[in-house]
């Protein structure tokens, strides 16, 4: 019955979905716990997907993969000079730059111009320790110059190799500089990293949360009412430069519902409240189904993609070495006693590929010959044995008079993960290994006080997906300096602590390689050696499944762009006159 009652809720509270007032709404399983963060400390797809309708960037990536201007007047190239490369007398490139100028009629949504000030200081607080941001690289080897009041070169030294493709971020600092400043003078002395990142928290929650939403943003959208578990809207915003012809014939309201359950979801969808789901939705079984539903009532897409599911073994702390979780014997053990392969067939009739590494086969420097940790209970065994567990009366493994008991984590409400959950518990109690499902909101899974701070042992095993641009790819997931701790103030993403002090070598100098061929090379080991130590146990490459009504347009993503949101600005009804540039692939 209280099923049935959430489930009405949710059906009868919803806003209109349809083109009749020009708007969509959107169905997502996440909700945010903040949005628009200039330094994206909160590192969550969703946020990201809604960043999207309010973001803007000197360039941006198309579909396709093509550059194209945004801020900047132009798409900086070798061509035109505004790409730079300086190299040594042997050929090597020692430093690279990259010029912008910005377009006159760029502003933030309060009217007020964007100016290379904006730039300078996303770029200071990018690489103050205070500030807990997922990596500071490349943005800690660059340099702002400014050429004229619209005109700025950022150079790299050492060179980054995608720097004419990706730009700098940018922060309203006429909105933010004297909060800042304020935290600034409260935390410079400040000797305890937790005081400071409390600060922090304060700091952004004022200019990023529901209670304080952004006061201005650059993008096609801007946020107007977020209530808290249950909507998030945003409306056109008219200040926007890079409107498509006659922008009254496009979307002019956003309407993101939160709906954590993803069965719920799903009936939300064949009941006609949902114009279009997000790419943080629907799981891969779930589509299946709806797309033997359709019906003419809505459309379903598979979305290949750089999508990794896998589960992060915490290999920080006490409990983590009690555990013999930071030796690589215990993670390929529990990697062994698992059958990946009979799991994806169960679940996704084998269309989501078994992963051995974090890098996907739609990136280049995908490696397919490392070692397949195929289903080998026999070697699970003799792993345990000699890390020195050996059966207790109960059949659950013991050492020193410690069970090996685990804590497994992941996002609640996806049912997906959850059967995924259960069938690799059973798995691993077949080989002596206590398993204890402990599942929280992606907010809390993704906040600040639980992945990150593994050295706590709040979770032994975290089950969750990175997605990234293949175009991208720096192995940056991986080195040392990246595991957040006190010191760097939480930044970094290697969550489970792993070190390996030869992967990180090839990865500074991948970081310059411009050579694909010698850039692939170095891939290469770097995926052997993780393969042999596997810091996380790789799951399967996920497919991306939305789906969205007949006659919206310009709704798509590729593995590139990633989100539906890449291209906000022109999502729009066909029968108000919107014109489709895009087609999902």
């Amino acid at each position: 019955m209280k099923k049935t009652l959430a489930l009405t809720a949710f059906l009868l509270g919803a806003a209109m979905a349809g083109p009749a007032n020009n708007s969509l709404v959107v169905g997502t399983s996440q909700e945010p716990p903040n949005i628009y963060d200039p330094w994206s400390t909160n590192n969550l797809a969703i946020t990201s997907e809604i960043n999207g309708y309010m973001g803007a960037g000197l360039t941006y990536q198309d579909d396709n993969g093509e550059t194209k201007a945004d801020i900047a007047t132009r798409v900086p190239t070798l061509g035109n000079g505004d790409y730079k490369v300086v190299k040594d007398s042997k050929g090597d490139v020692i430093r690279n730059s990259v010029t912008y100028t910005i377009r006159k009629d760029a502003k933030w949504s309060d009217g007020t111009p964007i100016k290379v000030a904006d730039f300078q200081f996303w770029l200071k607080l990018e690489n103050d320790d205070r500030v807990p941001v997922p990596d500071r690289d490349p943005w800690d080897r660059a340099k702002i110059t400014v050429n004229d009041a619209d005109t700025f070169t950022i150079t790299f030294e050492p060179p980054y190799l995608f720097a004419d493709q990706v730009s700098p971020g940018m922060a309203p600092s006429h909105v933010m500089s004297a909060a800042w400043n304020a935290f600034d003078a409260k935390t410079k002395n400040e000797k305890d990293a937790k005081v400071i990142n409390e600060e922090w928290k304060k700091f952004i929650a004022s200019f990023t949360t529901a209670r304080n939403l952004p006061k201005v943003v650059a993008g096609p959208f801007k946020p107007t009412a977020w209530r808290t578990g249950n909507s998030l809207t945003m409306t056109r915003n008219p200040v926007y430069w890079n409107q498509p012809k006659n922008p009254e014939n496009y979307v002019q309201t956003v309407t993101y519902r939160f709906i954590p359950n993803t069965n719920t979801l799903k009936v939300n969808i064949l009941s006609g409240q949902l114009d279009a789901v997000s790419a943080v939705g629907l799981t891969f079984d779930q589509g299946v189904d709806l797309s033997r539903n359709e019906r003419s009532k809505y459309k379903t897409y598979f979305v290949p993609g750089a999508v990794w599911e896998h589960i992060d073994i915490n290999a920080r702390g006490q409990r983590a070495k009690d555990l013999d979780l930071d030796d690589p014997r215990m993670r390929q053990a529990l990697l062994y006693a698992i059958d990946r392969d009979a799991l994806t067939k169960a679940l996704f009739q084998g269309k989501q590929a078994v992963s051995n590494s974090w890098i996907g086969p739609v990136s280049k420097l995908y490696k397919k010959d490392v070692n397949d940790y195929n289903l080998n209970v026999a070697r699970a065994k003799q792993l345990f044995a000699a890390l020195g567990w050996t059966p207790g009366s109960d059949g659950i493994l013991q050492k020193a008079g410690k069970k090996l008991s685990l804590n497994f984590s992941t996002t609640s409400g996806n049912s997906t993960r959850e059967r995924v959950q259960q069938i690799l518990q059973a798995q691993w109690k077949a080989v002596g290994v206590q398993v204890n499902i402990q599942n929280y909101p992606a907010s809390v899974i993704f906040g600040p006080d639980f992945l990150s701070k593994g050295e706590s042992g709040k979770w032994d095993m975290a089950m969750y997906a990175w997605s990234n641009n293949p175009v991208f790819e720096e192995g940056n997931l991986w080195k040392s300096d990246g595991i957040p701790t006190a010191a760097n103030g939480y930044s970094g993403q290697n969550n489970p602590g792993w070190k390996n002090a030869e992967y990180d070598k090839l990865y500074e100098q991948a970081k310059v390689e411009f050579n694909q061929a010698d850039r692939i090379k170095l891939f290469d080991r770097m995926q052997a050696i993780w393969n042999a130590e596997v810091p996380a146990l790789p799951l399967y490459f996920r497919v991306n499944v939305y789906t969205k009504v007949p006659g919206l347009v310009n709704y798509t993503f590729s593995a590139i762009t990633q989100y539906p949101s890449w291209n906000a600005a022109n999502i729009g009804w066909a029968s108000k006159g919107a014109v489709e540039e895009y087609k999902q692939k």
